[in-house]
């Protein structure tokens, strides 16, 4: 294909850059040629640098190992704000293996504009940061109202984004509760890449959806650490993930032909584009027992708290599989069916009361716990290539904002 473009494209384009020798070791105080030509491309449409490649388009070839990704990324970073991630590096070789070219894919960035750090000989008018941008054959600079309306445009993409998270959220409540017990409450957390995948990425298949739940259970263990309980999807999920509409769906509401349900309700839905959503009933237990809460409707501590780490598990686990450079946004709340007529009341709806898990598995409502009306939605951003301490933080940060609202600490240690 690089032979092939080599021949048939006359010079260069705005998404193709030819780069006779390999990116050099960014001297101190001056700016990376690489990290400037990599934002340039990302400011733009996205698209390819290939290295070895004269710009009267002769292949001369370069030796990869001159210049080791783990560089490259090292310098990306460092001369970047923010990070352009998603890029990714590979060597190519010739067919009869006498030349080698680098290949940088470069993808248009919804975190547009990247900035680049330092200063160049060659640019003498521009120090400290700066913005580069792919404009035909040639790498220019952003104007102060360009800059303003690049921050505008990822702000519009921010607040899609938003609205897609509101969106899952709002789907997802209305088939809980339109099709589950009208008096039970749910925690939902919904999860999206910051950055969307690219058009042409594959879909999860079958297997794969299958593989990161069960991954997800055994890094939800580790998450909630010696903190106690189980997962509340471990016993929802069949093992077989069922096709939905461009998603996996797992668990045991949605049965089959109106089976019976069985164990707490939990689904999980992993969608194509990288989308997480988790949902269990968090009044099930209460309910069994009889815990005496009057009109309002119980919500589990506990459980919120396990399925709080199952939905970072499976966030994680999706950024995992699908190779995602990108943060997580998140979002978590407890919705019921407030109908007052439904939940067996005259005019104002009751609210939520806590239930704590007392000696061997006895529940009880604790003393002067907050009794809200409504649960005010939780967000989060999970950073990328997270540690376990990291999806730790986002569980005990995500729990803490659902679980305050009622007055009560969390903590997850």
């Amino acid at each position: 294909m690089i032979e092939r473009a080599a021949k048939e494209i006359d010079g260069e384009r705005d998404d193709l850059d030819w780069k006779r020798i390999l990116p050099k070791k960014p001297e101190a105080g001056l700016w990376s040629e690489f990290a400037k030509d990599v934002a340039a491309m990302a400011n733009a449409r996205g698209g390819l640098l290939v290295y070895g490649v004269r710009n009267d388009r002769v292949i001369e070839g370069v030796d990869p190992q001159d210049a080791p990704t783990e560089h490259l990324y090292k310098w990306l970073r460092a001369h970047t704000q923010p990070f352009v991630g998603g890029v990714d590096i590979f060597p190519l070789q010739c067919p009869d293996t006498t030349k080698s070219v680098l290949v940088v894919d470069v993808p248009a960035s919804a975190m547009a504009p990247h900035f680049v750090l330092g200063t160049s000989s060659r640019d003498k008018d521009q120090q400290a940061f700066a913005v580069p941008a792919r404009f035909t054959d040639h790498t220019t600079w952003l104007s102060e109202h360009e800059v303003e309306r690049a921050y505008r445009d990822r702000f519009a993409r921010q607040e899609d984004a938003g609205k897609a998270l509101e969106r899952h959220v709002t789907e997802t409540s209305e088939a809980v509760l339109g099709e589950g017990d009208n008096t039970a409450a749910w925690l939902i957390v919904v999860s999206r890449p910051s950055r969307p995948l690219p058009l042409l990425a594959p879909d999860p298949q079958r297997h794969e959806a299958s593989a990161v739940m069960n991954a997800a259970l055994s890094t939800a263990a580790k998450i909630r650490g010696d903190f106690g309980g189980s997962s509340p999807m471990r016993d929802a999920l069949t093992g077989g993930p069922r096709v939905g509409l461009r998603r996996w769906v797992d668990g045991n509401f949605l049965t089959p032909a109106g089976g019976p349900h069985q164990g707490r309700l939990a689904m999980v839905e992993l969608h194509h584009d990288g989308t997480v959503v988790y949902a269990v009933d968090v009044s099930r237990l209460a309910r069994r027992q009889k815990v005496e809460v009057g009109p309002k409707v119980p919500v589990e501590m506990r459980v919120v708290q396990n399925g709080v780490c199952d939905a970072i598990a499976l966030t994680h686990e999706v950024a995992r599989a699908q190779h995602l450079s990108s943060s997580s946004d998140l979002v978590g709340t407890i919705v019921c069916d407030n109908d007052p007529h439904k939940v067996g009341t005259a005019g104002r709806y009751p609210g939520f009361v806590a239930v704590l898990e007392q000696h061997r598995g006895f529940l009880d409502v604790p003393k002067d716990c907050r009794c809200p009306v409504t649960i005010r939605q939780v967000p989060y951003e999970l950073a990328p290539l997270a540690g376990i301490a990291d999806l730790q933080a986002a569980a005990q940060s995500l729990a803490s904002g659902l679980i305050n609202q009622f007055g009560i600490e969390s903590h997850l240690t």
